[in-house]
């Protein structure tokens, strides 16, 4: 990393690798086969960056630093043929050539070393308690299981054409295969990898992120949320004691991860922002109807909220979650568990009548932490009948709503088959560790940033 020549004879050489480092005393009277030309030219070409190999005497100089005294000439193994810089400042460069970032950054790469224990922890978590790895399709015909965008892609070899069976979509998320695992027998399994969403990006969004998602047969919501619970807690904890660059940013936050978290209903807290009470038909499954559009249409215009484009019920409702209860999310200095969501926003969630109401609220929950959603889970559907019923009202909101949940034909043959009660719930890897790290944006914790760094990354 650097050299510090003193006369012709003695040279110093800091030596780094896996952050650890040591200094290098090359002496010419250290090593007699070596005389002064020789001597010269075995380090004169030396650059910051090279990779080199030194034999000799391990020893602490006067002032306690680890050195190693060389006996035999420097070996040149791998040659750096650009000046690495002391910093980056640009932005653009830093995502553009993120294996230069990395290279220069020791707080870049501390980020990944965090990831790693991350997943490493959950992994470690969800064996412990007899929960099965596997490993689920990424292409398939029909990309189900979350309501987002696909992107699309063929296979040669099923034909072409874009009319053909060639067609294929990358995975939106894993939980229909996941359940499929459920119905063939295997009661507790759990899955870590990428998903592919064609939609927008800023700070928190990326095309390509990772989730965990695990699913466990017989378990209630009151379970979810207890395994939800001892699984944070303890992860910040080990996290903490194990790796600086999160305990310093744990700490700095303030955050507070000791159970029980706190919970927040989605229906009555937003009644209470709003200053009014939603009438049961707004709330009701039968998402499309005209009466429920137009409510929200006018409350929107009365609150002077820009309606979201598609204006769909579901995206409404979502929307005026963002706006009012986003802000009390965002504030709390614990985990919060939001409960009670519509069952129009939850069409794969098992649903109950609400007391006393018309309607029918979803079995399920979001974790936010600081403002942002870690988790979402929920007791998961298992009548097909229903099942079917819930993708059809979605099938109408597709008309104008291109993220809308697809009907997967294939899960719902499955489904006949028998799923026992489940609980199903998945965690977003990517901002987990930016909010354990502090990083501000989703592409510092990926290993080569962002999908705009990696197109055309250097």
């Amino acid at each position: 990393m650097t050299i510090r020549a003193q006369g012709n004879r003695l040279l110093f050489l800091d030596i780094a690798q896996e952050e650890c480092k040591i200094q290098a005393i090359y002496r010419l009277n250290s090593i007699p086969a070596l005389d002064d030309e020789r001597f010269r030219k075995s380090w004169e070409w030396l650059r910051r960056g090279d990779f080199v190999s030194v034999t000799g005497i391990v020893s602490r100089t006067r002032t306690g630093e680890l050195s190693v005294r060389a006996t035999s000439e420097i070996k040149l193994l791998s040659p750096c043929l650009h000046p690495i810089p002391l910093t980056l400042s640009s932005e653009q460069t830093r995502s553009h050539n993120r294996t230069v970032n990395l290279l220069v950054h020791s707080a870049a790469r501390d980020i990944l070393r965090a990831r790693a224990f991350v997943l490493t922890y959950l992994r470690t978590f969800f064996s412990a308690r007899d929960f099965l790895e596997v490993q689920t399709p990424i292409l398939s015909d029909v990309a189900g299981g979350a309501a987002a965008r696909p992107f699309v892609t063929h296979a040669s070899v099923l034909g072409a054409g874009a009319d053909s069976s060639s067609l294929l979509e990358l995975r939106i998320a894993p939980e229909l295969w996941l359940k499929r695992l459920i119905i063939s027998g295997f009661d507790r399994i759990f899955e870590i990898g990428q998903v592919f969403r064609n939609e927008g990006i800023d700070a928190t969004h990326n095309p390509e992120f990772t989730t965990c998602e695990f699913y466990q047969a017989f378990a209630s919501l009151n379970d979810l949320i207890s395994l939800t619970e001892e699984l944070l807690s303890g992860l910040v904890q080990s996290a903490i004691e194990k790796v600086p660059a999160i305990k310093t940013n744990i700490h700095e936050k303030g955050m507070k991860f000791d159970a029980p978290f706190l919970r927040v209903d989605f229906i009555s807290t937003l009644e209470e922002c709003v200053g009014m009470t939603f009438p049961d038909f707004v709330l009701n499954s039968s998402v499309n109807s005209e009466d429920a559009k137009q409510y929200l249409e006018r409350l929107f215009a009365i609150k002077g909220i820009p309606i979201p484009n598609p204006g769909t019920v579901a995206r409404m409702l979502d929307k005026l979650c963002d706006y009012y209860i986003g802000p009390i999310l965002g504030s709390a200095k614990t985990p919060v568990f939001l409960m009670n969501f519509p069952e129009v926003l939850s069409p794969l969630a098992k649903s109950a009548k609400a007391d006393g109401k018309d309607y029918r609220i979803a079995r399920r929950f979001e974790l936010y932490v600081a403002g942002r959603e870690l988790v979402n889970a929920y007791e998961e559907e298992n009548s097909p009948f229903t099942q079917r019923r819930k993708f059809e009202l979605q099938l109408r909101d597709r008309e104008v709503d291109a993220e809308a949940h697809a009907t997967d034909e294939g899960y719902l043959a499955s489904m006949a088959w028998g799923l026992p009660p489940t609980g199903g719930w998945g965690i977003g890897i990517d901002r987990l560790v930016m909010f354990l790290t502090g990083a501000e944006r989703i592409s510092d914790v990926l290993a080569f940033g962002g999908i705009k760094g990696v197109v055309g990354q250097e």
